[in-house]
């Protein structure tokens, strides 16, 4: 793999990383505020997060 492209991935792969931390972190926010025993969609969100990072991974090892 060239260089460029190696930097390029792993400057994707951290801004991923970036933005699913914030996502994690607004979402546990917006939890904490609500009412004891309400809870909103993102309790559907983050397991479906999750899932969609280890389909990419799993697309990505049956690639080769």
């Amino acid at each position: 793999m060239k260089r460029s492209a190696l930097i390029t991935k792993y400057i994707i792969l951290m801004l991923i990383g970036a933005m699913m931390y914030g996502l994690i972190e607004e979402t546990t926010a917006v939890y904490a505020s609500r009412s004891a025993g309400n809870i909103g969609g993102e309790a559907l969100v983050l397991p479906l997060m999750i899932g969609l990072v280890w389909f990419g991974w799993e697309l990505h090892s049956n690639r080769k």
